[in-house]
């Protein structure tokens, strides 16, 4: 809208849709502007109906101005313009501002997002536009803390291998093939002229540096005691013991392969504008917007859509005024709980001089009840799987009765996986289960990140933390069991520390993912037997499924999320029978 400014200043002297008398020099005083500039503001707001002006003839009749939007409506047209910009942050301002016409605005903006074809200087285009509550993205694999930074590393980036769930098979990606004759020493064959998003073409030296990059307390790399690289396209792994498990490492996000000379050139800026091999494109990173632009030149085949734009709205989604979470797109849709895979579970500090006598973590136990940290909908968890604590269908609890006298106030942990989003509930209801028993506790929010270091985790007696396991399931169990950078294994004692080794060194000789599963759930209730692990409650998520859609793949998860490499558009035709 031109002039705009010059409207609002008008709106502070005239009233809205009352026809007032006045002069071009009262206004050219009010304005701050020349008699000329003002006949060429008015002419304009006129033209586009904001403001009725007119002359009236006979001598001392002064002009008649009427201003035909309100204040709010002035306000309303201003949040359209600057969303059409692209300055989001500052239209959703201006939008919580509205009263009678929020629910206008909400409307219109809604209308824009979605999947959307347009045409920009002659380019067709599809392109997914939605909003989300904005979270601070960590896009370096290495670094990535949330779900959320995992999903855009998923776009950004590809992995040697990636894994098929429904078929419990690896897929070749970056890699076209691979070997091994003992279990010992992997060979990797890499796929040839895979381009980088900045052009460089990705080598077998691109995937030892990413894979170095790696902590070395990380089971990916873990058992790795030399990486060869005989060729471009050729690298080896020579590891310190057999491991059929190995390649599966490699669908993990944190083994995403990266241009090793652009993280060394600037590591901070890598992480907000990453650059991988992926199927789309970083474009946009900024306070209102982030954009991934189809990558043209991937080495796969070239996904539908060409390009996402993820609006930033407030920082949570109670702070959002507006209906913008992205949701349901209409009633065709349907909602659909679901039991999420993985766990919430507390876990015993070992190194803690109450805690280390299993008689004290046995009494502890018993008065820790699952049933109250489940919300609607949630059920009691035995294990980091749903379907096995069902199974288990363990008996009914009973809180003990007895008081459990002790002159130390216990010290709770509540893992924090990001700003807003941690696990402060329930340790309140741990901290009050306590309190019935005569336990007095302390309760302190601390982030994952430093409850991998000693220093901190040592300092607490119990940690409330949780889980969700991605597509392969059995890594990610193993991984949460043996990985210092959840607490866990950090909590273990020496004794049990050495037991759960021995687990995964004979998990590692199997080649029969039955027989995996079988070890795996043995050293789950070896660590339940001796009370350093309780597992709480299995969460519930919401997706949306449409049936009849014309659009392929698209569910949206419970984080607002869509796979965007898998969605793509049926031909509306009707076919005669």
């Amino acid at each position: 809208m031109k002039y705009r400014n010059h409207l609002k200043s008008l709106l502070h002297y005239f009233p809205s849709n009352i026809q007032t008398e006045t002069t071009i020099s009262s206004l050219a005083v009010i304005l701050n502007c020349s008699e000329r500039h003002v006949k060429t503001i008015l002419k304009s707001l006129h033209e586009q109906g904001d403001i009725q002006w007119v002359i009236q003839r006979g001598r001392g009749k002064k002009p008649l101005l009427t201003i035909i939007l309100t204040e709010e409506q002035l306000l309303f047209e201003e949040a359209k313009e600057l969303v059409s910009s692209g300055k989001y942050r500052k239209a959703f301002e201006i939008a919580k501002s509205l009263k009678s016409l929020q629910n206008e605005f909400n409307q219109w903006m809604e209308a824009d997002l979605g999947i959307v074809h347009e045409k920009d200087e002659n380019v067709e285009q599809d392109i997914l536009r939605y909003s989300f509550y904005e979270t601070k993205l960590c896009m370096d694999p290495i670094k990535a803390v949330s779900r959320h930074d995992g999903h855009m590393i998923q776009q950004i980036f590809d992995r040697l291998v990636e894994y098929d769930p429904e078929r419990n098979v690896l897929l070749p990606r970056l890699a076209r093939s691979w070997e091994s004759g003992d279990g010992r020493i992997w060979i990797f064959y890499l796929q040839k002229g895979v381009p980088f998003h900045h052009g460089r073409e990705m080598t077998s030296e691109d995937v030892k540096q990413s894979i170095k990059r790696i902590p070395s307390n990380n089971i990916i790399v873990k058992s790795i005691k030399e990486i060869a690289t005989p060729s471009p396209y050729t690298i080896v792994f020579y590891l310190n013991e057999v491991d059929y498990l190995f390649p599966r490492y490699f669908s993990n996000s944190k083994a995403s392969i990266v241009p090793i000379e652009v993280i060394l050139g600037d590591e901070k800026k890598f992480q907000k504008f990453p650059i991988g091999t992926g199927p789309y494109r970083l474009t946009v990173h900024d306070d209102d917007l982030v954009r991934l632009d189809v990558f043209k030149n991937y080495y796969r085949e070239r996904p539908w859509l060409d390009k996402i734009e993820i609006i930033k709205t407030a920082n949570s989604a109670r702070e959002v005024n507006h209906p913008l979470m992205l949701k349901a797109p209409d009633d065709s849709w349907e909602e659909i709980r679901e039991i999420e895979e993985g766990a919430d579970y507390i876990t015993f500090n070992c190194s803690r001089s109450l805690i280390r006598d299993i008689r004290f973590r046995k009494r502890l136990s018993e008065i820790i009840n699952p049933v109250e940290f489940c919300i609607e909908g949630e059920i009691v968890a035995s294990s980091f799987l749903s379907n096995r604590s069902l199974e288990l269908n363990e008996k009914k609890f009973i809180a003990a009765t007895k008081m459990i006298p002790i002159d130390t106030t216990l010290k709770i942990a509540a893992q924090e996986i990001r700003e807003g989003v941690n696990h402060e509930r329930e340790a309140i209801i741990l901290q009050n289960q306590l309190k019935r028993a005569g336990i007095d506790s302390t309760i302190e929010i601390v982030k994952s990140s430093e409850l991998s270091k000693p220093k901190i985790i040592s300092s607490f007696d119990l940690v409330v933390g949780g889980i969700a396991l991605s597509d392969d399931h059995l890594l990610s169990v193993l991984t949460a069991t043996v990985s210092n950078h959840l607490p866990i294994c950090p909590s273990m004692s020496k004794e049990i520390h050495k037991k759960v080794d021995n687990f995964m060194t004979r998990i590692k000789l199997l080649q029969d993912e039955s027989s995996r599963w079988k070890l795996y759930f043995e050293m789950e209730d070896y660590l339940k037997s001796e009370y350093q692990i309780i597992f709480l409650n299995h969460r519930t998520h919401t997706i949306y499924q449409h049936k009849d859609s014309e659009y392929a793949n698209i569910e949206l998860d419970h984080h607002g999320r869509v796979d965007y490499r898998r969605v793509w558009k049926r031909h509306k035709a009707k076919f005669n029978s």
